[in-house]
């Protein structure tokens, strides 16, 4: 049995998705790097409470859930090290500060994913998971805009995800990269795909 859609969500730079076709069954949910010590580093706890209410949301009408953390080892690359020491909040893999925020219960089918870097798919069963699960939409939040979120979305785009940044469930490293990043994803009327608020969202989702 088909699941009803959703109406379209007035982003930016185009109404999204492109076709106009979003329901429970196509679409995910991405929380990315919503993890104790990111989040106690950036201190983004208002944009994980606004994760957390999208992720209530979400569940409650059947939307996939995916949730990625980040962490490093042994076999951390030169170049991720070096970034690291510079400030991008990786935690080791194991440590308290890699575990998932508190706050966010995940539903029992929710995907996890384990990175090492910024793009959840890379090295992961990402994209299978989600192509076996009929998915082909994906909201996307979490920590840093500039990181994990635009490397993630951007290989999602590349490979032929509609995807939409929710803008204030995402926060850079600092305020000017969030914002830059996210003009970047709007770049080239949707290069990399579209933003838009919580509250878009929340509109859509309730409006069966």
């Amino acid at each position: 049995m088909s699941k009803p859609p959703f109406k379209p969500i007035a982003a930016n730079p185009y109404l999204w998705p492109f076709d106009g076709k979003w329901s429970s069954a196509d679409t995910a949910l991405l929380l990315l790097g919503f993890q104790e010590a990111p989040v106690a580093e950036m201190d983004a706890n208002a944009e994980l409470s606004v994760a957390v209410n999208l992720l209530e949301a979400a569940f409650s009408v059947g939307v996939t859930v995916v949730a990625a953390r980040r962490g490093y080892g042994p076999e951390e690359n030169p170049v991720a090290a070096h970034r690291r020491r510079l400030g991008d909040p990786i935690p080791e893999r194991g440590s308290a500060g890699w575990a998932f925020s508190p706050r966010i219960v995940l539903p029992p089918n929710t995907i996890i994913v384990d990175c090492t870097g910024d793009n959840a798919f890379f090295g992961t069963g990402l994209e299978q998971d989600l192509r076996q699960r009929g998915i082909r939409n994906l909201l996307v939040t979490g920590l840093p805009t500039e990181g994990l979120v635009h490397a993630t979305q951007r290989a999602a785009n590349d490979m032929g995800f509609e995807c939409l940044s929710v803008a204030d469930a995402c926060k850079g490293t600092s305020q000017a990269r969030h914002e830059a990043q996210l003009r970047i994803t709007t770049f080239g009327n949707g290069l990399f795909g579209t933003v838009a608020t919580s509250a878009d969202i929340h509109s859509a989702l309730s409006s069966l």
